[in-house]
């Protein structure tokens, strides 16, 4: 008789940079549709508001201004803060912006707002809102409104993204490939995209070859809330 061993092994779900879901009775991390983790990249800059307010919470207005220069977020995005916070990494200090990186009560870092996530959720159709910090919600977040908002639209949630700066605001295409953990709220993933470059080798060549881009470098393991 052939006998068969099974391994149950368990791992943290919320750790590097990973994939959330929040809401128990919507999506679990080993039943995301593979679509809703692919989409056109959709990178919003607010380096230059997050040194001014490490509270920042990006606004519609970034939203709107992004769209006037490059057309309204795609279908099926993947949107990401670049906030300009992978420089922190990998000191807690820094990335919690506090000299108690164990106390949440200290936490400060950009983020989104949650008007900001509604209106992406009413107004526009995304797969993935992301950002570049421990969470998607500010550091001094008392109720997660923006986890919560993302849960109930059965969106996921991509934290401690890096290297945004390696694409370019528009044109990308990002793939999230969470590790596929049964009835997982989130699990670690690999984020990376493709950037349609054209060959430099024959400029009057209109073909487009992809070019790779991993988020996932440079970034150490930290343990979130």
């Amino acid at each position: 008789m052939k006998v068969t061993t099974l391994v149950q092994q368990n791992m943290v779900e919320h750790i590097w940079i990973h994939l959330h879901i929040f809401t128990k009775d919507r999506h679990r991390t080993h039943n995301i549709p593979i679509e809703n983790l692919i989409g056109p990249g959709v990178i919003i800059n607010v380096k230059n508001k997050a040194a001014a307010n490490v509270d920042y919470q990006v606004s519609i207005d970034d939203l709107k201004q992004w769209e006037s220069m490059y057309d309204q977020i795609p279908k099926n995005a993947i949107v990401i803060m670049n906030s300009g916070w992978h420089e922190r990494y990998p000191n807690a200090s820094l990335v919690f912006n506090t000299d108690s990186p164990t106390d949440s009560s200290t936490f400060h870092f950009p983020a989104w707002h949650e008007d900001t996530i509604e209106w992406l959720i009413s107004e526009r159709s995304v797969n993935v809102v992301g950002v570049d910090t421990p969470s998607t919600d500010f550091g001094q977040t008392k109720t997660f409104a923006v986890h919560i908002s993302l849960g109930k639209a059965n969106i996921s949630g991509a934290e401690n993204v890096a290297n945004l700066d390696a694409i370019p605001e528009s044109g990308s295409m990002i793939f999230v490939a969470v590790t596929k953990i049964y009835d997982g709220s989130g699990g670690p993933a690999r984020i990376f995209a493709t950037v349609p470059i054209k060959d430099t080798k024959k400029p009057d060549n209109p073909s487009i070859v992809p070019q790779w881009r991993d988020f996932t470098d440079n970034h150490s393991s930290w343990l979130l809330y």
